[in-house]
C-alpha cells in the first residue's frame, strides 16, 4: 500500500520519511518433496523490494529475519544504495541470509 502510494506522485511525497524497519515473522514449514522452508521468499520478497526502492532519503534502515537464500539477499539493497546512500546513517540487518 505505502509502495502504491509513493509511485502515485511524480515528486516524492513523503520527504520526513526517515526511518524504515521491517521484521518478518519467519515460519519454518515443509514444502513440496519434504523440503523444508525457512523464512521470506515470493510475494513479500518483491514488494519488500519495491518498497525499498520507492523510498528515498532514508536516515535509518533495519531489516531482520528475512532468512533468505544467498541470491535473493545479493540485490535486496541495491535500491537502497542507489537512493539513500548520502542520507543512510543507520543500517541494521538481522538475520538476512539462512
Amino acid at each position: 500500500m505505502v509502495s502504491c502510494f509513493l509511485e502515485f506522485f511524480d515528486d516524492y511525497p513523503m520527504p520526513l520519511l526517515e526511518s524504515v524497519e521491517f521484521t518478518f515473522a519467519c515460519e519454518s514449514r515443509y514444502g513440496p518433496g519434504d523440503t523444508m522452508i525457512h523464512g521470506t521468499g515470493g510475494q513479500i520478497l518483491d514488494e519488500l523490494r519495491r518498497l525499498l526502492g520507492d523510498v528515498r532519503g532514508l536516515g535509518r534502515l533495519s531489516v531482520n529475519h528475512l532468512l533468505l537464500d544467498v541470491r535473493d539477499a545479493e540485490t535486496l539493497l541495491d535500491d537502497v544504495v542507489r537512493h539513500s546512500r548520502h542520507s543512510l546513517k543507520h543500517l541494521r540487518l538481522l538475520n538476512i541470509t539462512r
